[in-house]
């Protein structure tokens, strides 16, 4: 009977163990989906964006004022499998309120695995964006009407072996 006890003693700890084992990348790294970048481009306000992107654990970092229009950006800090990264996320409003941009910036998480399968009823066109020019960047670039999307793996050269930088942007046509 002590056997017994002892058994489902540690039949008990082992599931609770497994229940509380650390969450998967998913879950730790939330990403808003296409849907979601599509509706903060629409906003053409940062008070709106603010509100939506702290929810996800980014921290305002800077505003940079160009010539036509205004960035906000914003980072916050990831542990995934022990490794430390930092997410980037820029919201950019044109000056004349014409187009959002949000660039989502990673090497966390490969978002071209995680946002492609979002945009099947796409048009895939020809990219134009600066990363698209650089030799290391495979770039596809999406289109739908009211919104140019561009997904971006670039590779890099890290002190400690090779990496990937992904990028996402979507911008208001």
């Amino acid at each position: 009977m002590k056997s017994f006890r002892l058994t489902i003693s540690l039949l008990f700890i082992t599931i609770f163990a497994h229940a509380q084992a650390p969450a998967t990348i998913a879950t730790k790294n939330p990403f808003p989906t296409i849907s979601t970048l599509s509706n903060w481009a629409s906003y053409n306000s940062q008070e709106k964006f603010n509100i939506d992107v702290r929810s996800l654990g980014f921290k305002f970092e800077e505003k940079s004022v160009e010539a036509a229009s205004t960035a906000y950006t914003y980072i916050r800090k990831v542990t995934v499998d022990n490794i430390n990264y930092t997410d980037r996320i820029v919201y950019r409003i044109a000056n004349d309120n014409s187009a959002s941009i949000i660039s989502l910036v990673t090497a966390s998480t490969d978002l071209v695995s995680f946002f492609t399968p979002q945009l099947t009823g796409y048009k895939t066109g020809k990219c134009d964006n600066e990363m698209s020019k650089d030799k290391k960047t495979t770039c596809t670039c999406y289109d739908n009407g009211k919104f140019v999307i561009d997904v971006c793996d670039e590779r890099v050269k890290l002190t400690m072996g090779d990496g990937n930088n992904y990028f996402i942007s979507v911008a208001k046509k």
